[in-house]
């Protein structure tokens, strides 16, 4: 990725229980303020994935520090449903990958007719990447190389169609030159995935996971009962994804990076924030970007992996869209490095 594009590479994982309640459409955090005069839905994603836990963090503590806003975590299907009910105004936020809202600030995309154009879709603040990778059992000796994603008879699981991660599989099947009609694709949530993986149901998934120094939680637990193995990319296909889509960088896991797994793996990553929709007042958008920045290390101690490198030197760096004005405010007061990504 272009060196200007700020990433955390320092991130760990915890997993970390939230009670809920229901309503709203989804899941939500029980931390809300009951009496709210503004109502903040934030989408985010599938339970078992790391964007739920963030966005079930920051509604802890906006409920707590921001008088008259009920901010709740809502499951979603994944990035491509929170970006599109934003956009519909069907919900106020949502945490997710940056390539939707990118693709949607600069037209859309026909051939992906869930990258709707967009043009009231904000930044709120910027986060961590998220690679994306592809695992299998290491006993199944069906899966040599990455390349097997599309043998014959293999079925791969992934996250539910319109999702980042499943745009990013018809992708990269048709970067190679391979027909995702002849594909076998079980597609759900994260839990559900790793579960018929262990089970031996699917014989691969391929996911965006956790950071770039943790796997999330679902795949954590995998790895702790099953010995997994992961798969380099083809260095040509890196190459032809950084090319196509330049919100997209390459990386190197760590060895170990998924538990018993010993050696390095060369992944590709995408930048990852937190957006909101143009009219939520500015004065609400400013006391929540207050509430969450002058209570950073309280934020950390509810979800310490994800935020741990949030801070005002990444917060508000590479932001595929404008700002928030409210959001923006407390940065130029602050004094923070405000950046746009190219």
């Amino acid at each position: 990725m272009k060196s200007k594009i700020a990433v955390a590479l320092t991130m760990c994982f915890l997993i970390v229980s939230f009670p809920v309640f229901a309503g709203g459409g989804g899941e939500a955090s029980s931390s809300a303020n009951q009496n709210a005069i503004v109502d903040i839905r934030c989408g985010g994603g599938t339970v078992g994935g790391v964007f739920y836990i963030m966005a079930a963090a920051v509604s802890t503590i906006v409920n707590k520090y921001v008088p008259g806003v009920n901010f709740t975590a809502q499951t979603t299907a994944g990035g491509a449903e929170s970006y599109n009910r934003l956009v519909k105004k069907n919900m106020e936020s949502y945490i997710g990958n940056c390539d939707i809202v990118y693709i949607g600030a600069h037209g859309g995309d026909p051939s992906k007719p869930t990258f709707v154009a967009s043009d009231n879709v904000r930044t709120w603040f910027c986060t961590e990447a998220s690679p994306f990778l592809l695992v299998a059992r290491a006993d199944n000796n069906k899966m040599t190389k990455f390349e097997d994603i599309w043998k014959p008879g293999l079925k791969v699981g992934t996250q539910p169609k319109g999702s980042t991660t499943h745009t990013m599989l018809l992708s990269i099947t048709e970067y190679m030159g391979q027909d995702s009609s002849k594909m076998n694709i079980y597609t759900a949530g994260h839990d559900q995935s790793a579960n018929a993986l262990k089970d031996g149901n699917i014989d691969m998934i391929y996911a965006g996971s956790g950071s770039l120094s943790a796997p999330n939680s679902a795949y954590q637990e995998l790895a702790s009962s099953t010995k997994m193995r992961m798969f380099d990319y083809p260095e040509s296909l890196r190459d032809k994804i950084v090319t196509e889509m330049p919100y997209w960088g390459k990386f190197t896991l760590a060895p170990d990076w998924l538990k018993g797994y010993e050696k390095p793996c060369n992944v590709v990553a995408v930048l990852n924030s937190f957006f909101l929709e143009e009219s939520v007042p500015e004065d609400v958008v400013y006391e929540m970007t207050k509430a969450v920045f002058e209570n950073l290390e309280e934020l950390k101690g509810i979800a310490y992996a994800p935020f741990q490198s949030l801070n005002p030197q990444t917060a508000a760096k590479n932001a595929v869209v404008p700002f928030h004005p409210g959001a923006l405010r407390y940065y130029k007061e602050k004094g923070f490095d405000v950046s746009f990504f190219e």
